[in-house]
């Protein structure tokens, strides 16, 4: 049955998206092959995550077989379906979902991610491979990328590295040297920043607190750095490698920014700069945010001595 020119569009950009996305530096990215599936790829940041995929347009009546093939899947950490949206796609799609809701393979359901598509896609038209590329990367950024893979990070994470008061560049530096160096103690963590160990006791909380750092054992003060800490170490490091270079961003790693409530700030930024509050709390703009988190990262860089040599992944 041959594949028609949307089926293949659409096979081949979700796997474009993901290798460009990849750009960012936050995760490597290596395209696989698995013959059964339409579209396969290894994702790896503190672990490789397979991602496999089916494709829908014409042949509804495949919809059944492609599912189940998804679901049976034991080696994938994600299934993507990337179908055409039609009422009875959708019905079929909900009825096979609430089938396996009843079955010892209903756990498999997290796994799945459905990307509906409009119906009146056509692949021969420009502006709707357009429209339709930027579907894709909205709906694999948010829902696959920034949720699963990037251990779900968000704006508020952000502001919490770049929280107001304090020692300015603190927080990175804490997650940093316990990611590179693990945790000891709080007066080791101390030793290793140069400050006091009352400074790094009331900090630690406030990052576990958060999600920036893990806690695997409440009752035991032993601290790991988190995939969320480890995302927003490797946004500094783009950041401040950028700086260094004067090599423009790419717009990938804009498009995270923005998601993340940051908007690029196309000039010099000083060490000195400060949000202007106007009050006891104060809402910045993604600008704002954006220099704040700069700042932080210099001050981590030059008061702590972080180096960014290296990203906080590992690429097989």
């Amino acid at each position: 049955m041959s594949e028609s020119d949307e089926h293949k569009f659409l096979s081949s950009k979700t796997l474009d998206v993901l290798e460009d996305m990849s750009h960012t530096g936050l995760y490597g990215f290596k395209e696989t092959e698995r013959k059964k599936f339409d579209f396969t790829c290894d994702l790896v940041r503190d672990w490789s995550r397979l991602i496999s995929g089916q494709t829908l347009w014409k042949h509804s009546e495949g919809i059944d077989k492609d599912l189940r093939i998804l679901l049976a899947d034991e080696e994938s950490k994600v299934t993507l379906y990337v179908a055409r949206d039609t009422v009875p796609n959708r019905r079929a799609v909900h009825e096979i979902i609430a089938d396996t809701k009843k079955t010892p393979m209903r756990d498999r359901l997290v796994r799945l991610r459905t990307i509906w598509i409009p119906q009146d896609f056509d692949a021969d038209k420009d502006a709707d491979r357009e429209t339709i590329s930027q579907v894709l990367t909205e709906r694999l950024t948010r829902d696959l990328l920034i949720s699963i893979l990037l251990g779900g990070a968000s704006a508020k994470d952000v502001q919490v590295v770049g929280a107001q008061g304090g020692t300015p560049g603190l927080s990175l530096a804490v997650i940093e040297s316990i990611a590179r160096r693990g945790f000891l103690n709080f007066p080791d963590l101390a030793k290793r920043l140069s400050v006091s160990p009352t400074l790094v006791r009331n900090r630690v909380p406030i990052l576990a607190a958060s999600g920036l750092l893990d806690q695997p054992n409440p009752l035991a003060s032993v601290y790991h750095a988190s995939v969320k800490g480890k995302v927003v170490l490797d946004i500094c490091r783009y950041l401040v490698m950028a700086a260094k270079s004067s090599v423009p961003l790419k717009p990938e790693f804009l498009y995270v920014l923005e998601i993340l409530g940051l908007r690029h700030v196309d000039e010099p930024i000083s060490m000195t700069w400060l949000p202007q509050a106007d009050g006891p709390s104060v809402t910045l703009t993604p600008e704002d945010n954006f220099k704040w988190l700069m700042v932080q990262s210099l001050h981590a860089t030059n008061n702590f001595g972080i180096a960014w040599d290296d990203p906080f992944f590992e690429v097989d």
